[in-house]
C-alpha cells in the first residue's frame, strides 16, 4: 500500500499492510516566513517517513488593530468574523499550499485548529476568560460565536488549498476544565460549527485534549478518527473504537516518552496492538511528543511497525 491508501484503509476500518502512524511537535514556527515553515514540517515528515503529517498551526489567532489581547468588554465586542480570504489568514494558508504542493500527491496531511474556547482562553489569559465570563458572559458567547465562524471559515479554506482535512483540538470537553454540563453551553455549539466547516475534509481528526475528559459527550462529532490522552485518561482505545464507532489514534504516551527507552516504546506500541487489533487504528500520540524526545524513540516506532507488519 502506498501512504494515502494505508491511511484511508485504517479509517474505513479495512485490513492494511503495515499499521499507519505518525506523531508531531510545536516547531514554534509562528513567527518565520511560509516557505520556511513548510520546508520543516516536510522536512519532519520525511525524516521519519511518516504515513501522514499533521501541520503544526501555532499561528495566532487574529486581534483587530491595536489590540494584544482581551482585556474589556469592549475589547470582546470588537472581534469580528474573518471570512476565508482575509489577509489574517495569508501565512498559514500559505504554509498549506506549499506543503500541498510538494507531498500532496504521496500522503494525506491535515492542518491543526484549535477549538473556540481554547482561542479565547489564550486571547484573554485563563483568569481573563473566567472573569469576563462573571462580568458579561453573554458578551463573550457572542464573541465566541464569531471565532468559531471564523475558525470554520479557515478549515473550509484550508481544505480547498490542499489539506485532508484538520486536525480539531477540543480544549474545553474535560472535567479538569469545565463539567459536562457547562460544555454543553461552552463547548458543543462551538465546536460543532467549526467542525461544520470541515466537512469537505476526507481526513479529520477530533483530538479530546486533557484529563478525565467527556468522550461519551463528543463520540458523535462528525470525524474520521479519535485521539486523546488514552494513557492518562479514559477511555482505552478498544472502548473508545467502541464508543465513537471510527477509528482511533494512539498507542504512544507522550507524557513519558522522553524516560523511556526505545524498546519500551515498542512494548507500547506491541500491547496496543494486542489490545486493538490492526483495524481502525493510526499509531500516534495521545498529543504533542515534547520537542526534546530522543531521534531513537521516534524512529523506533516506525521500526515496531514494520516487524510487526512481517508477523
Amino acid at each position: 500500500m502506498n501512504k494515502i491508501e494505508r491511511v484511508t484503509s485504517a479509517l474505513n476500518n479495512e485490513e492494511v499492510d503495515r499499521l499507519p502512524f505518525s506523531f508531531w511537535y510545536h516547531f514554534g514556527l509562528q513567527h518565520t516566513d511560509p516557505e520556511k515553515h513548510a520546508e520543516t514540517e516536510v522536512e519532519f515528515y520525511r525524516a521519519y517517513d511518516l504515513d501522514f503529517l499533521k501541520v503544526m498551526n501555532d499561528f495566532p489567532y487574529p486581534l483587530p488593530e491595536g489590540l494584544s489581547s482581551l482585556q474589556t468588554e469592549d475589547d470582546w465586542n470588537r472581534l469580528e468574523v474573518h471570512e476565508s480570504g482575509d489577509p489574517c489568514w495569508s501565512k498559514p494558508l500559505a504554509v498549506v499550499s506549499l506543503i500541498n504542493t510538494q507531498i500532496g500527491a504521496e500522503a494525506l496531511f491535515i492542518d491543526t485548529i484549535f477549538s473556540p474556547w481554547t482561542v479565547a482562553r489564550r486571547l484573554a489569559g485563563s483568569n481573563g476568560l473566567t472573569h469576563a465570563l462573571e462580568r458579561f458572559a453573554e458578551t463573550v458567547q457572542s464573541a465566541m460565536e464569531r471565532i468559531a465562524q471564523s475558525l470554520a471559515n479557515y478549515a473550509s479554506e484550508s481544505i480547498s488549498r490542499g489539506s485532508s482535512g484538520i486536525f480539531y483540538s477540543l480544549g474545553a470537553a474535560s472535567e479538569d476544565v469545565m463539567s459536562a454540563e457547562a460544555y454543553e453551553t461552552w463547548g458543543r455549539p462551538f465546536d460543532l460549527k467549526v467542525l461544520a466547516g470541515a466537512m469537505s475534509g476526507r481526513f479529520n481528526v477530533l483530538h479530546i485534549h486533557g484529563g478525565r475528559i467527556h468522550f461519551e459527550q463528543a463520540a458523535n462529532y462528525p470525524a474520521h478518527a479519535f485521539n486523546w490522552s488514552h494513557h492518562a485518561t479514559p477511555p482505552d482505545l478498544a472502548r473508545g473504537r467502541e464508543i465513537c464507532g471510527r477509528a482511533v489514534m494512539g498507542g504512544i504516551n507522550e507524557a513519558v516518552i522522553t524516560r523511556l527507552s526505545p524498546q519500551e516504546v515498542t512494548n507500547q506500541i506491541r500491547q496496543t496492538v494486542d489490545e486493538c487489533g490492526t483495524k481502525g487504528l493510526i499509531i500516534g500520540p495521545g498529543c504533542s511528543v515534547p520537542t526534546d524526545t530522543p531521534v531513537l524513540h521516534l524512529r523506533s516506532v516506525k521500526i515496531t511497525l514494520d516487524a510487526l507488519a512481517r508477523r
